[in-house]
C-alpha cells in the first residue's frame, strides 16, 4: 500500500493526472496509487486491505469451529458473531452468537448445523464479525466437505454435417456453426435467439493494469517496440487441422503473436450432445523456452445483446483476483456488463471473478464446469481497454463481451515493488482445461 487516495483533478466528469495539464515534468498516472480512489470510494484493493487487517481468524477443525481473537485490548463480546450455513449459494441455517473471548486468545465450539451431503457447487460456512452499529468488520469463510454433483449430459450427437468450410450441428431448440479454417464457432443460435456478434477465438492478451506496467512490454506490442514482447495483443491463430469424428470436432492449432514464434500448441476438442449441451476441452502445451508468464488464456465470446445481465457462482461480488481475493466470498450473485465495470483513471482489466462453476447470461448462453474457471463479462473489449488514456475515450461497442478462462495472473504490487510471486503467474508448461455451454 502506497497512500490512502489516487491523486486526480476531476474535470467534466474525466480523471486527469500527471501530463493532463502541460507540465513540464510528470509521471503520468503514478499519482493513482491510492488505497482508495480518489473520491475516496473504495477500490477491490481496499476490501481486500480491510480483510487482510481484520482482526480475527476463524478455523473449521473436523466438526468444529475455532475462532482466534487477534485484538491487543478487545473482547470478542463487543462484537456479534454471525455463523451463516450455505448451500450453493442460498443460505439455509444462521447462528449468531455473542462470544467472551479476550485478546490474543482462541475457543473452540461444534459447528451448530447439519451439514448437507451433497450440492450442485458447494457448502460454505461463513462466519462475520458485525459491530454494534451494523458493519462488517471481520469475514471468514470455509468450503465444507460435501459431494458435488457431476454435470449431466444427453446421448452423443452423431449428426454433424460438414462441407469444406463449415461443420453444422442442429436439432430442435438449437443449430451451431463452426467454423474450419478458424477452429471456432461462428454461429451459437438457442431458442431462435443468435448467442454470437462475432466468431469465438482463444486468446492471451488482458489490458494491463497499473501493476502491469513492467511486464506489459514483455507481453505485447505496445509504443510501437517490435522488439521487446511476444506481441499477445497482435496474436495470430493457426489452425493446422479440424477433424469431424462421430460427435466430435477436434482442432489442432497454434497461438503467436505477429513476427513470433508460436507461445501456445493446442489440440481442443469440442463435443456435442443431443440435447444442445457442448463440452470444450483444451489441451495446450507453451512453448519450452517461453520467458515470460500469460497475462492469461481462455476463450472469448461476443454477446450481441447490449449490456447482458448474469448470474453466477463463484467469488464475488467484487471483482477479484487469485491474489486479491480475501474481500469476496463464494456463492450465488447476479450483475451486468456495467456494473462490472470499475472507473479507473486509466481503463484497465477489471471485473474478474475466480473460481466460478457457473456462468448464465441473461441472453440464453450458460456455461458450467466440474472443475473451476474464471470469467470476465464487459461492454468494452481487451483492445479498447488498452488504447484508452481516460475514461471518455471508452464507449461500450454494443455488444457483451465475455471471456471463459483457465486462469488470469494475478494483480501483483509490481508497479513499484517485486515481480509478481510464482504461484499467481501462468506459466505451467502443459494446459488441461474442460467446460460446458448448455
Amino acid at each position: 500500500i502506497w497512500e490512502w487516495a489516487d491523486h486526480t483533478v476531476t474535470e467534466d466528469g474525466v480523471q486527469k493526472y500527471g501530463g493532463d495539464f502541460d507540465e513540464m515534468t510528470n509521471d503520468l498516472n503514478f499519482c493513482c496509487d491510492g488505497l482508495v480512489f480518489a473520491d475516496r470510494s473504495f477500490k477491490a484493493g481496499s476490501l481486500n486491505a480491510k480483510y487482510s487487517y481484520q482482526y480475527f481468524d476463524a478455523e473449521v477443525i473436523g466438526n468444529k469451529i475455532r475462532i482466534t481473537n487477534l485484538y491487543d485490548f478487545s473482547n470478542l463480546n463487543r462484537y456479534t458473531t454471525v455463523i451463516s450455513l450455505n448451500a450453493d449459494g442460498r443460505e439455509i441455517n444462521k447462528r449468531e452468537l455473542k462470544i467472551d473471548l479476550k485478546p490474543h486468545m482462541s475457543c473452540e465450539f461444534d459447528i451448530p448445523f447439519d451439514v448437507p451431503e451433497s450440492c450442485d457447487f458447494g457448502v460454505y460456512l461463513n462466519i462475520f464479525l458485525i459491530s454494534r452499529d451494523g458493519e462488517k468488520v471481520g469475514m471468514v469463510q470455509h468450503k465444507l466437505d460435501a459431494k458435488t454433483q457431476k454435470i449431466t449430459v444427453s446421448a452423443p450427437f452423431l449428426h454433424i454435417r460438414e462441407d469444406e468450410h463449415r461443420a453444422y450441428i442442429c436439432n430442435s431448440g438449437y443449430s451451431y456453426v463452426f467454423n474450419k479454417h478458424y477452429g471456432a464457432f461462428e454461429s451459437i443460435v438457442k431458442g431462435g435467439r443468435e448467442q454470437l456478434a462475432e466468431r469465438t477465438r482463444l486468446t492471451a492478451w488482458r489490458a494491463p493494469t497499473d501493476n502491469d506496467r513492467k511486464e506489459k512490454k514483455k507481453w505485447g506490442y505496445i509504443d510501437n517496440d517490435n522488439w521487446s514482447g511476444e506481441n499477445l495483443n497482435r496474436q495470430f491463430s493457426k489452425v493446422y487441422s479440424c477433424e469431424v469424428c462421430g460427435n466430435k470436432i477436434t482442432v489442432t492449432g497454434a497461438l503467436s503473436g505477429v513476427s513470433r514464434m508460436p507461445f501456445l500448441y493446442h489440440t481442443t476438442e469440442y463435443e456435442f450432445f443431443e440435447n444442445g449441451e457442448i463440452k470444450v476441452t483444451l489441451m495446450g502445451k507453451l512453448r519450452e523456452e517461453l520467458e515470460i508468464f500469460l497475462p492469461r488464456l481462455g476463450f472469448e465470446f461476443t454477446s450481441p445483446a447490449a449490456n447482458d445481465g448474469f448470474e453466477y457462482f463463484g467469488m464475488g461480488p467484487d471483482e477479484c483476483y487469485s491474489d486479491m481475493c480475501r474481500h469476496t466470498a463464494a456463492g450465488l450473485y447476479k450483475s451486468s456488463a456495467e456494473e462490472e465495470y470499475v472507473g479507473y483513471a486509466v481503463p484497465q482489466k477489471h471485473g474478474n471473478h475466480i473460481k466460478t462453476k457457473l456462468l448464465k447470461m441473461n441472453s440464453g448462453i450458460t456455461f458450467v464446469s466440474d472443475g473451476e474457471f474464471e470469467f470476465n463479462v464487459s461492454q468494452y473489449t481487451s483492445e479498447m481497454l488498452t488504447e484508452a488514456m481516460h475514461t471518455n475515450e471508452l464507449q461500450p461497442n454494443g455488444f457483451t463481451n465475455i471471456r471463459i478462462d483457465y486462469k488470469v495472473s494475478g494483480i501483483g504490487s509490481n508497479s513499484c515493488g517485486p515481480r509478481l510471486a510464482n504461484q499467481y503467474r501462468l506459466d505451467e508448461k502443459e494446459i488441461n482445461f474442460a467446460f460446458y455451454i448448455i
